[in-house]
């Protein structure tokens, strides 16, 4: 009898990061195109960029493609998550009409985790700095 294995066990890369070598969570352009070719010949590569997506990862390379494309699949696969994913009826939220901060629950303010709990779009948006809020704080900006 064979041992079913995880994707992650016939990955291309399982037995090439090391402590000093990680071309999936560099900086470096150069390591990333590295990583990414040796995602070419990946079997699982599906697989994995599947994970990511899934569970949010949002910084690396997955399934051959940079951090970039990944966070536009995570946005895409959230905003169009399917409203057969949402919690059952005897979840502590399902009752909820608003969020805590009062924002009510409707069909464009809220999404649904992986784990199937409502959340308010409105209390992401505001819990994330925009450009403009970044520049009133002096901070740093992406214009040259």
């Amino acid at each position: 009898m064979t041992e079913v294995r995880c994707w992650r066990d016939q990955a291309a890369c399982l037995e090439v990061v090391s402590g000093d070598y990680d071309p999936f969570f560099s900086d470096s352009a150069e390591l990333q195109a590295e990583a990414i070719a040796i995602c070419e010949a990946c079997p699982v590569r599906d697989d994995c960029l599947t994970f990511a997506v899934r569970t949010g990862q949002q910084y690396g390379v997955w399934g051959g493609q940079p951090q970039q494309i990944v966070r536009r699949l995570i946005t895409q696969e959230r905003a169009g998550r399917p409203h057969s994913r949402r919690g059952s009826p005897r979840h502590p939220q399902a009752s909820k009409t608003h969020c805590k901060r009062g924002h009510r629950f409707d069909r464009d303010n809220t999404y649904y985790t992986p784990d199937g709990q409502r959340r308010c779009r409105t209390c992401l948006r505001d819990a994330q700095p925009t450009r403009a809020r970044r520049r009133r704080r002096g901070g740093n900006t992406d214009v040259a």
